[in-house]
């Protein structure tokens, strides 16, 4: 196997990955913040230190093979997709570092049903562009 089909397949896999933790927390553990009367600044605060232990190095691992199967790519078709799969990345990190973060930040200081709602809400954004990166990513198959 050449080494771009390794670098697309652990891709696959990893951002198939991201993708069920990301509509977990969307679906599932997002909306039960809810329920949580006692104790919230604590649980969101090591809720917020767990992921980034968790999510921090897959984001990374897969920013990086975006950005080698940019430079492995060896068709004017595959370079396309390639970078519209690093521009993606590209989209999710931002969003991350400015919507997702700042709303996890605001929520460890003190539970706020508006901030809550803002964090499901922005999310929808990772959701869908982490979706359509992991279609986007059978097409170079």
């Amino acid at each position: 196997m050449d080494n771009f089909k390794w670098i697309l397949y652990s891709q696959l896999a990893l951002t198939w990955l991201l993708v069920g933790v990301v509509y977990y927390m969307q679906l599932i553990h997002y909306p039960l913040f809810k329920k949580i009367r006692e104790g919230f600044t604590q649980f969101e605060r090591s809720h917020i230190r767990r992921t980034a232990c968790f999510m921090g190095p897959l984001m990374l691992l897969e920013g990086i093979g975006a950005a080698i199967l940019v430079g492995l790519a060896d068709t004017e078709h595959a370079m396309q997709l390639c970078v519209i799969n690093l521009v993606i990345v590209g989209f999710i990190w931002l969003s991350t570092l400015m919507l997702t973060v700042s709303q996890h930040q605001k929520l460890s200081i003190r539970f706020s049903k508006h901030v809550h709602k803002n964090l499901i809400s922005s999310n929808w954004i990772r959701c869908i562009l982490w979706l359509i990166k992991a279609i986007l990513l059978f097409a170079l198959l």
